[in-house]
């Protein structure tokens, strides 16, 4: 939750924005920017300049898919404990199903899959960049479905960043092309103990064609990076 709320800080989604989760799991980064744009929009009490219908409109902006049925479900369960009347919240395949590709969003944040299911990935023909790995299919995605100044805050493994296949490189090219900002380097061990995978920290900003690319290596996160993940002092994240 940590990383969630720090994106979500940095691309700082608003209330009129339209806003994705293409893998949404248990639907954390959309109850989070809910909490954010609620926060945004508070006088006295949480959310207080908010009128009912903007309410209204900021849940139904609020888009995620997953292709896992039962966790469709607890991120609907999810949904209705936080008080969403009616989540927008679709069991859908985003890699291999085009039913949604012509939907366009203002910010997209995600923590894709980074391993294929068992079977592989069929991917459909709509992608830009050819590759059967979810997390080169899943940013490829990311960066086709942004709105021409959309923004994005993505968790890859870090093989992004540095590996030298075909479409790895046909990757990065694109993301420079396509308003990459920022770089976040984590340390090993902070998705303790679910994977052990090094990861880095995406911002896109599409609106910022940037000549500059801001590289942060990450040493701390505030917690112990072992299985147990206890709370400690040093915390670079501020």
């Amino acid at each position: 939750k940590v990383f969630i709320d720090f994106i979500i800080q940095i691309v700082n989604p608003q209330k009129n924005e339209t806003i994705l989760d293409p893998a949404c799991g248990t639907s954390g980064f959309l109850i989070s920017t809910y909490k954010h744009i609620l926060t945004q929009n508070t006088q006295a009490r949480i959310g207080d300049k908010l009128n009912a219908s903007e309410r209204k409109q900021i849940g139904e902006n609020l888009v995620g898919y997953d292709i896992d049925p039962s966790m469709s479900r607890i991120s609907l369960v999810n949904m209705y404990l936080h008080n969403f009347a009616s989540p927008n919240i679709s069991e859908y395949d985003t890699l291999s199903s085009e039913d949604k590709w012509n939907e366009y969003f203002d910010v997209i944040l995600a923590n894709p899959p980074f391993f294929s299911p068992s079977g592989g990935i069929k991917p459909h023909s709509r992608f830009g960049i050819k590759s059967t790995r979810a997390e080169v299919l899943f940013v490829d995605y990311i960066i086709e479905h942004l709105k021409p100044d959309g923004r994005a805050g993505i968790i890859v493994p870090e093989g992004i960043i540095f590996q030298t296949g075909k479409a790895y490189v046909e990757l990065r090219k694109k993301l420079v092309e396509n308003g990459l900002v920022g770089v976040i380097s984590l340390p090993s061990g902070v998705f303790n103990p679910y994977s052990g995978v090094k990861t880095s920290i995406l911002i896109i900003d599409k609106a910022k064609n940037a000549n500059d690319l801001f590289y942060a290596d990450i040493q701390n996160d505030g917690y112990s990076l072992g299985a147990q993940r206890n709370k400690i002092e040093e915390n670079d994240l501020p």
